[in-house]
């Protein structure tokens, strides 16, 4: 499943492409990607008084794909294949992930971001906090393994010495898991006193979020 994914807000990853204009005869820039998430701002699925909060998370992309047409001519195509864990609380990346491009004022700017997919390993993870109605507080991991390409454009942007651009999309686990109901948490299969959620572990609660995220995920480029 190789799919751009587009949505909206909550649980924010931003991507932050940071460049500079290198000093060397080739007048390229070079790019740096970090994922970072808002771990300051909490979200709650549509519960009567139960809530479920996600704090922490990691994703692990495989490639990075950019394009753009150079207002000089020409246009600019560079593909980057680097396999990176992002942790998505502290925004490191490991390794880092950088990408050299030339100098320049572009027109529809495009790049895509391939997350990771080629072993049972999951490459999306978001861990937060179940609380039910009796305020018992119970810890929930979910986890997703898919090929899935997240998409940020812009109809223009320059790279530059000390310019920068920034990229963002809104990883929303609330968003994902709105319509999943407190009655659902309290009734599914705890692995180890956490309420994990994957293909083969609460299955049910697993392919409604993860047609969530496939349809519900959204990426700007400014």
């Amino acid at each position: 499943m190789k799919n751009p994914l587009k949505i909206s807000t909550l649980f924010l990853f931003s991507i932050f492409l940071l460049s500079s204009c290198s000093k060397d005869d080739n007048n390229d820039a070079t790019m740096k990607v970090v994922l970072k998430m808002n771990t300051t701002s909490t979200s709650t699925a549509r519960m009567t008084n139960n809530s479920l909060v996600f704090n922490t998370g990691a994703v692990t992309i495989r490639e990075i794909v950019f394009d753009g047409e150079k207002t000089s001519g020409g246009s600019v195509s560079i593909t980057h294949e680097q396999i990176s864990t992002i942790n998505l609380a502290t925004g490191v990346a490991s390794p880092d992930v950088e990408i050299i491009i030339p100098i320049g004022e572009y027109n529809s700017v495009n790049l895509g971001i391939e997350i990771q997919d080629e072993n049972d390993t999951p490459t999306v993870i978001a861990e937060g906090i179940y609380t039910d109605n009796d305020g018992i507080e119970t810890p929930l991991k979910f986890e997703f393994n898919s090929g899935e390409v997240f998409e940020a454009e812009a109809p223009s942007h320059t790279f530059g010495a000390d310019s920068y651009a920034i990229a963002e999309i809104d990883f929303s686990p609330a968003v994902w898991f709105s319509t999943i109901t407190g009655t659902m948490l309290d009734n599914t299969d705890r692995v180890d006193g956490v309420i994990l959620v994957n293909e083969s572990t609460n299955s049910n609660i697993f392919d409604i979020v993860a047609d969530k995220l496939d349809n519900a995920t959204q990426a700007t480029f400014n």
